[in-house]
């Protein structure tokens, strides 16, 4: 008995023994979202910490003058040098596994420091490459800190599940460290980072609030920021981008757009989008078009009067291919290939690109674009193109 009873112990210390080096979950500061600013020289290191014991269990906190987050600052000539600051002042361990986003500025991408810092969150073995990362030219500390809409919980905010809203409006697509490594590393070595910006759109009983919103894209490549596209230089991403999963747009019937009365005015719902990019290569010089297809559903949601389904299907294609032209014009005039036309050629006829590109890219012109095709499928929905009331 004596014997079983020792051999008893022995397996419980065994076994308890592999506790003894656990953290306790209130012994740990939680690294969600973290903004780099480069100024003077010096990096500025925003990081912001949160509180899972006021949202774990609700997605929206039981008290609303409760703090979820927290933004600490260091800065220093590296950026490790600008974390060890942040860890003398902590009161706690520091966790990186739950980081979420990252926010560059401006300055950083300007200054040709993106490569330096993707490089340097990657080596920290607790961070993963499904990091969101954005850029803003907006106070990074302003960004971090807005708080969403209706005081949900803040690991539901735009910077932190992008994913959501976009499922809705598809307008700039998310990208992560994964996405943006692939992309910066293939022909044309460029990414499109979402450009976040604050806005004063909604209000509550005490005044405006600030909101977060993704209005753009900055243009990067590893060694400088090549600019920005905004509001409507940048709409017809949506249409080269297989991932746009929803997304509407508004626009005149009649084709020279004189008349913009409310009658004269369609809105419609574009879902299924889908894209090809075709390279024409003339072998006998190095001029190089594309053609471009685009296949998309359309649901009308609003109209006056009565319109037919040919007439929805040529406004649309006239609007899309608008919008297409002037992204890729907006493109060029900051140097920039906003399409990817320089990787379509590499991944179709790697012959001629190599015979033809200077650093990865090829030399675009106003005309480089031969054709826009786009092909609409209009779905009647609940409704048929009669007016429901008639006058």
């Amino acid at each position: 008995m004596n014997k079983k009873l020792g051999m008893l112990l022995m397996l419980c210390a065994v076994i308890l023994s592999g506790c003894w080096d656990s953290r306790e979950a209130g012994r740990i500061f939680y690294l969600y979202g973290i903004g780099v600013d480069f100024e003077d020289g010096e990096y500025h290191i925003y990081a912001q910490l949160i509180d899972f014991s006021s949202i774990a269990k609700s997605e929206q906190p039981p008290n609303p003058d409760i703090i979820q987050a927290e933004i600490g600052h260091a800065k220093a000539k590296t950026l490790n040098e600008a974390f060890y600051k942040l860890y003398e002042s902590l009161d706690e361990e520091l966790y990186w596994g739950h980081l979420t986003y990252l926010v560059l500025s401006e300055n950083v991408l300007d200054s040709g420091r993106i490569s330096n810092i993707v490089n340097t969150f990657i080596r920290f073995h607790e961070t993963r490459y499904q990091t969101w990362i954005y850029t803003t030219r907006d106070p990074i500390k302003d960004v971090m800190l807005t708080q969403p809409i209706l005081n949900k919980a803040i690991t539901l905010s735009k910077l932190s599940d992008p994913l959501n809203s976009y499922k809705q409006y598809s307008l700039i697509e998310p990208i992560n460290i994964r996405k943006l490594i692939v992309s910066i590393d293939e022909p044309n070595h460029e990414v499109r980072l979402p450009l976040v910006s604050l806005k004063e759109i909604w209000r509550t009983e005490k005044g405006s609030d600030t909101e977060t919103a993704i209005d753009g894209v900055g243009v990067v490549t590893p060694h400088s920021l090549k600019g920005f596209l905004t509001d409507d230089q940048v709409r017809g991403l949506q249409w080269l981008s297989n991932e746009t999963l929803r997304t509407g747009i508004s626009m005149n019937l009649d084709k020279k757009g004189s008349n913009t009365n409310e009658e004269n005015r369609l809105s419609v719902v574009l879902e299924k989008v889908k894209a090809k990019i075709k390279p024409i290569v003339n072998n006998n010089d190095n001029d190089v078009k594309f053609d471009i297809d685009v296949e998309m559903g359309a649901i009308v949601s609003g109209f006056q009067g009565n319109v037919t389904e040919l007439e929805v299907q040529k406004a649309v294609e006239r609007e899309v291919k608008k919008q297409i032209k002037t992204t890729y014009e907006e493109g060029l005039k900051i140097d920039t290939d906003i399409f990817r036309l320089s990787e379509q050629l590499y991944r179709n006829n790697v012959k001629k690109w190599n015979e033809i590109q200077k650093n990865g890219d090829i030399e675009l012109t106003d005309d480089s674009i031969r054709n826009i095709h786009i092909d609409v499928k209009v779905n009647l929905g609940r409704k048929s193109f009669r007016g429901t009331i008639k006058k």
